[in-house]
């Protein structure tokens, strides 16, 4: 009982917490992707605030849909990493 408990209590930090900078981090690959192809900085972002929230739930729902707890937290561990790759290899911006 406890063990079920314990799990739902890491399930909700990692769908609500995880899934916020997974789903950031990937709206910041895909901002950095479209600028770099051409498209106005201002589009690229609003683009992204609005698919980032479709994102946000989809990765919420599959932390609670998967069987195993270590594949989100490897994904979510992949697309933060690949950010702050990208970000670091192509800049910021300026």
């Amino acid at each position: 009982m406890f063990r079920s408990r314990l799990e739902v209590v890491a399930r909700v930090l990692l769908a609500v917490g995880g899934g916020y900078f997974a789903s950031s981090s990937a709206m910041a690959i895909f901002c950095l992707l479209l600028v770099s192809s051409g498209v106005p900085r201002v589009d690229a972002v609003t683009l992204g605030i609005m698919l980032v929230f479709v994102l946000y739930l989809c990765l919420g729902l599959w932390v609670f849909a998967a069987t195993a707890l270590w594949q989100p937290v490897a994904v979510f561990s992949v697309l933060i990493a690949a950010s702050y790759g990208l970000t670091s290899f192509i800049g910021h911006g300026g």
